[in-house]
């Protein structure tokens, strides 16, 4: 997974999302202006510095200023008729809420436009405060969902978050793609079922360091993912995806016989070099084959089959070192 913009707060609030994330996501990019970049934790200083799993975002002024722009015109819609928003946000009537409850929840200036400083002001809904307001957690989570889309479509990118407390107002607004959040949440599953630890217990130094031995594999692990997305998504588990694994190198066999081959023409010391992809590519392959007198009738068709399970390999091998992982 990567080209994902991360929303609402700087880091996840949950170290277990991170450390997920350590294992499986390719890249994610949280909004963190400039003068934020102090407020993170020395665990998410150290995983931005040490890997490349997160790159800060630094939203532009005119992102900011549409965000500004939508959510007023948001808030005033809650402001004339709150009830029809209640069910939205759990909340009887959120417009009095954001108004009297206490206002703990900070949005950096960098990320809005005067007109959405004035507007919280004027309508008692924000306090200001060294660089920025503080606003409550709904109305900034408002606000923050506003200036991720924004920044989605500008950048071309899709949205997460590990924040689950407003998701009929995300459905609502369409905000998160739902192949998004099914491939997440498909891919934690995987990873539940791999890891013999409980990975809220695995140090993030450990994580991270076994995330840079692994990068190659990781990659491999989130191609099949996504050659698996329509099968998840048509119900396929996550012990089946796993289980998928076991005969990989039989479709190599199976490809070769199709091509009118029988495995008893191959030596056995090329067919147990055939079975283990690391050792070489498809070009190579058919070189061996024709050495030895073989004619394949379709070398694409091999060609494609092999790098299929050479990717698929990789996979295997990482789901065997996560089998390691303590």
């Amino acid at each position: 997974m990567q080209n994902l913009i991360y929303f609402p707060t700087f880091e996840p609030p949950n170290s277990t999302w991170l450390k997920f994330a350590l294992l499986y996501i390719e890249n994610f990019n949280p909004i963190i202006p400039r003068s934020g970049r102090q407020h993170v934790s020395e665990d998410y200083h150290r995983i931005i510095n040490d890997t490349d799993l997160i790159t800060p975002y630094e939203p532009s002024y005119d992102q900011g200023d549409r965000a500004s722009i939508k959510a007023i015109e948001y808030f005033e819609n809650i402001d004339r008729n709150p009830h029809r928003f209640a069910n939205l946000f759990n909340r009887p009537n959120l417009a009095r809420l954001a108004r009297e409850n206490q206002k703990d929840f900070k949005i950096f200036e960098e990320k809005f436009s005067m007109s959405w400083e004035n507007f919280c002001i004027y309508n008692g809904l924000a306090e200001r405060t060294h660089g920025g307001i503080n606003v409550t957690e709904e109305l900034a989570f408002i606000f923050m969902s506003f200036l991720a889309q924004e920044i989605a479509f500008e950048e071309g990118k899709s949205i997460i978050t590990d924040n689950h407390k407003f998701d009929n107002f995300l459905n609502h607004q369409r905000v998160i793609a739902r192949n998004v959040i099914t491939r997440g949440s498909f891919a934690q599953g995987v990873l539940g079922l791999i890891v013999p630890r409980n990975i809220s217990e695995i140090p993030f130094q450990t994580l991270i360091e076994f995330r840079n031995r692994n990068r190659h594999k990781i990659r491999a692990f989130n191609v099949e993912l996504n050659n698996s997305l329509n099968n998840i998504q048509n119900g396929v588990t996550e012990r089946e995806f796993i289980e998928r694994f076991n005969n990989i190198y039989s479709e190599l066999t199976s490809e070769i016989l199709t091509q009118s081959l029988s495995i008893t023409s191959i030596p056995l010391a090329t067919y147990i070099l055939m079975q283990n992809t690391g050792t070489m590519s498809a070009e190579y392959i058919n070189e061996i084959i024709g050495g030895i007198g073989i004619v394949l009738t379709s070398k694409v068709a091999i060609g494609t089959k092999w790098k299929d399970i050479s990717n698929r390999h990789n996979c295997k091998r990482y789901m065997t070192n996560l089998e390691r992982l303590r």
